[in-house]
C-alpha cells in the first residue's frame, strides 16, 4: 500500500484514511463532541470511520492490492463502495448517539406488568440489560435492539427471515449486519454465555433467519469472560465487521431456498 501525502488524506496506524471533513456531517459533529455520542471513546470511532472510508472509496483491499491485473476495475468498486461506505457511516453515525439505544428499564417494566405468562419475555429483557451492562455504547444500538427482538414477536421462539420477512424491512441491514458481526467469536461467546444463565441461546443463519432457541438450564448454562487485555481489539474487531456487513448487506447474493 502506498501512504499518499495529500491534503484530503491522513495516515493513521501506518494506513491511509481520508480526513476527518471528508466523512458524512454526522462524523464530522461528532468529532466535534457536538453530538451526544455514547462511547467515551470518541476518537477512536472516528478513526475507524476515517479508514473505513478510505478503504471503500479507494478500492483499498487484498482483492486490488493481490491483483493487479484487477487494477481497472478499481475505479468502478470504488464508485459502488464509496456510496455505501457513506451509507453505512451515516446509518451508525446515527446509531452510536445515545437517543438511539433501548431504555432497558422501561423495556423491563413493561413485559414484567404484562403478567406470569410473559416470563420468557422478562428473561429477554434481562439478557438485553446484561449484555448492555457489558458492552455499554461500545457496541451499536441496533445490536441491543436485534437481541431485545424476541419480545416483539408472535413468540419468542419465532423464527423471522430477517431479509424477506416484511415485519422487519425497516431493519433488516442493520440486524442482521449485528448478527453476522458476530464471527468475532469472542462477542459471540459472552452473547452466549449471558443467554445460557437463562436457558437460551441466539441462532442466526447465512439464509438471515433469526430466533432464540431454548436449552436445558441445568446443563446448559456457562461463563465466559472476555479477556481484559484483548477487550478493546475484539470490539473494534466487532465494530469493523458490522461496519461492513452493513455495506455489503445489498450486494450479498441470496435465495429463500435457504430458508
Amino acid at each position: 500500500m502506498l501512504l499518499l501525502d495529500a491534503p484530503t488524506t491522513q495516515v493513521i496506524a501506518g494506513e491511509n484514511a481520508v480526513d476527518i471533513s471528508q466523512l458524512p456531517q454526522v462524523w464530522q459533529d461528532i468529532a466535534d463532541k457536538k453530538v451526544g455520542f455514547g462511547s467515551s471513546e470518541v476518537q477512536s470511532y472516528v478513526e475507524m470511520a476515517q479508514l473505513f472510508q478510505y478503504k471503500l472509496e479507494q478500492g483499498d483491499i487484498d482483492l486490488f492490492n493481490e491483483r493487479p491485473a484487477l487494477a481497472h476495475l478499481v475505479p468502478s468498486f470504488s464508485e459502488l463502495f464509496g456510496q455505501l461506505a457513506r451509507e453505512t457511516l451515516e446509518f451508525y453515525g446515527r446509531d452510536f448517539q445515545i437517543e438511539s439505544y433501548p431504555n432497558f428499564a422501561e423495556v423491563l417494566h413493561e413485559v414484567e406488568s404484562k403478567g406470569l405468562e410473559y416470563t420468557n419475555e422478562v428473561k429477554v429483557a434481562h439478557i438485553g440489560k446484561e449484555l448492555f451492562d457489558e458492552f455499554g455504547y461500545e457496541l451499536p444500538a441496533s445490536f441491543y435492539h436485534v437481541h431485545l427482538a424476541p419480545i416483539y414477536r408472535d413468540h419468542v421462539f419465532e423464527e423471522r427471515a430477517l431479509r424477506f420477512d416484511p415485519r422487519d424491512q425497516e431493519h433488516k441491514r442493520s440486524w442482521d449486519a449485528a448478527l453476522h458481526a458476530c464471527k468475532v467469536f469472542a462477542v459471540q461467546m459472552k452473547i452466549q454465555s449471558i443467554a445460557s444463565k437463562y436457558g437460551f441461546t441466539y441462532q442466526h443463519g447465512c439464509g438471515c433467519e433469526n430466533h432464540l432457541s431454548s436449552i436445558d438450564q441445568a446443563r446448559g448454562a456457562f461463563d465466559y469472560e472476555l479477556d481484559p487485555q484483548k477487550r478493546q481489539r475484539w470490539i473494534r474487531s466487532f465494530v469493523w465487521t458490522t461496519w461492513y456487513e452493513y455495506a455489503f448487506f445489498p450486494i450479498v447474493p441470496n435465495t429463500r431456498y435457504l430458508v
